[in-house]
C-alpha cells in the first residue's frame, strides 16, 4: 500500500485530514476517520470493522493536532494545488 492510500478513510473514501491521521479509535490498530467513527457508534453496530470490538466513548488513541502542523499543511497543499493547475 503506498502513503498516499494511508490518507483516505477506508470505509467513506475521503482524505483524512491532520486529526484523522492521529485517530485510532481500536486497539487493533484500525484507522478510520472520526466521522465513520461517529456514525459506527450512534446509528450502526458501534464495533470496530476490523476486529470487531466495540468501540468505547474515549478513542483509544488520539493526538491534538499543534496548529504549526495544521497551518504547514495548509500552505503544502495549497502549493501542491498551485503547481497542479499550472501544468
Amino acid at each position: 500500500m503506498s502513503d498516499d492510500d494511508n490518507d483516505i478513510c477506508p470505509l467513506c473514501c475521503e482524505e483524512l485530514d491532520l486529526s484523522d491521521k492521529q485517530f485510532y479509535p481500536c486497539k487493533c490498530g484500525y484507522q478510520v476517520c472520526m466521522w465513520c467513527w461517529h456514525r459506527i457508534k450512534e446509528t450502526e453496530s458501534g464495533l470496530c470493522p476490523a476486529c470487531r470490538t466495540p468501540y468505547g466513548d474515549d478513542p483509544h488513541e488520539f493526538s491534538a493536532v499543534d496548529m504549526e502542523e495544521v497551518l504547514k499543511a495548509n500552505k503544502e497543499k495549497a502549493l501542491a494545488e498551485k503547481r497542479e493547475r499550472e501544468r
